[in-house]
C-alpha cells in the first residue's frame, strides 16, 4: 500500500495524533482547535487514497482483510467526525487519532507488497528515538507509581489516627498533584514510543505483531488512556486512582524485562 496519497493520508493523522496530544498533555490547549480540522483533513485525503487504490487497481484490494481494515479505519474516523458536529467528544479524538495513525502506518508498510526494511539510516533514527520516548514515559510512570504509593500510606495513616509518622510525608493532596501531572505528561510521550514501535515492529519485519512486549505495551498504552480519560473528564482521585496508576506501572515491568532478553539474548 506504498503510495503518495496514503502517505499523505498518515502525515495528516500524525499531526492530528501530535496536535491531541499537546492538548491533553497540558503543553499547548490551544492545538485542540486545529486538531479536529486536521484529523477531518487526514480522513478527507485517505478516502481519496482508498479510491485511487480501488480504481487504479493497487494492492491491497478492497475485500481483502488488509483493504477491509483500511476502509474501517476511516469509516471510524468519519463517524467520530460527524458525531462531533452533535457533541463535543474531545478526549475520544485524542485516542482515537493515535490508533488511527498506528493502524495507517501498518498498512502503509506492509498491506499488499513484500516487506522491504526501510533504509538502514531510518532504521537507526527510529529505534533511538522509539527507545527515549518510552524511557521517559515510563519515568514518568513510575514517579507517578512512587506518589500515588505514598499516597496510600498516608492515606493509611489517617484511618489508623497514626499522625505524620516517620519519614514526614507530603500530604494527600501535594502527592495526588504529582501523580495526575506525571501521567499526564509521561503519556504522550509513551504513546509516540507505541507509534514508533509499530513502525520498528511492522516495518522491519512481518511478525511484529507477535512480539510479545508490544502486544503488551499496547494493553498499557490503553491502560493509561482509560486512566487520563477518569482523570480529566470525572476528576477521578482517591485510593482507587492511587491503585489503577501503581497497577499501570507494575504492568510496564514485564515490558522492560522482555526487551532487556531479547536484547542481551
Amino acid at each position: 500500500m506504498h503510495s503518495v496519497p496514503m502517505i499523505v493520508a498518515l502525515a495528516f493523522y500524525a499531526v492530528a495524533t501530535l496536535l491531541y496530544l499537546l492538548y491533553l498533555s497540558g503543553v499547548r490547549p490551544s492545538a485542540l482547535s486545529a486538531a479536529a480540522p486536521v484529523l477531518a483533513v487526514a480522513a478527507l485525503v485517505h478516502l481519496g487514497a482508498i479510491g485511487w487504490h480501488h480504481l487504479g487497481g493497487l494492492p491491497p484490494p478492497i475485500t481483502s482483510p488488509a483493504g477491509l481494515l483500511n476502509l474501517a479505519v476511516f469509516v471510524g474516523v468519519a463517524a467520530f467526525l460527524i458525531a462531533g458536529l452533535f457533541r463535543r467528544m474531545t478526549l475520544a479524538g485524542a485516542f482515537l487519532a493515535p490508533v488511527a495513525t498506528m493502524l495507517v502506518g501498518t498498512l502503509v508498510n506492509n498491506a499488499g507488497v513484500p516487506v522491504t526494511p526501510p533504509h538502514l539510516e531510518f532504521i537507526r533514527f527510529v529505534t533511538p528515538v522509539h527507545i527515549v520516548t518510552a524511557a521517559i514515559g515510563f519515568t514518568c510512570f513510575g514517579l507517578a507509581f512512587l506518589s500515588s504509593s505514598l499516597m496510600l500510606v498516608v492515606d493509611h495513616r489517617m484511618r489508623e489516627k497514626l499522625g505524620r509518622g516517620w519519614p514526614p510525608l507530603p500530604p494527600i493532596s501535594t502527592l495526588e498533584r504529582v501523580s495526575f501531572t506525571a501521567v499526564r505528561i509521561g503519556f504522550p510521550f509513551y504513546t509516540l514510543g507505541v507509534v514508533l514501535g509499530a513502525v520498528w515492529a511492522y516495518w522491519g519485519r512481518p511478525d511484529g505483531a507477535l512480539i510479545p512486549e508490544y502486544m503488551l505495551g499496547v494493553a498499557v498504552w490503553l491502560l493509561y488512556a482509560v486512566l487520563v480519560v477518569l482523570f480529566v473528564v470525572s476528576g477521578w482521585r482517591g485510593r482507587k486512582a492511587a491503585v489503577l496508576t501503581m497497577l499501570g506501572f507494575v504492568s510496564t515491568l514485564p515490558i522492560v524485562v522482555m526487551y532487556a532478553l531479547r536484547r542481551l539474548g
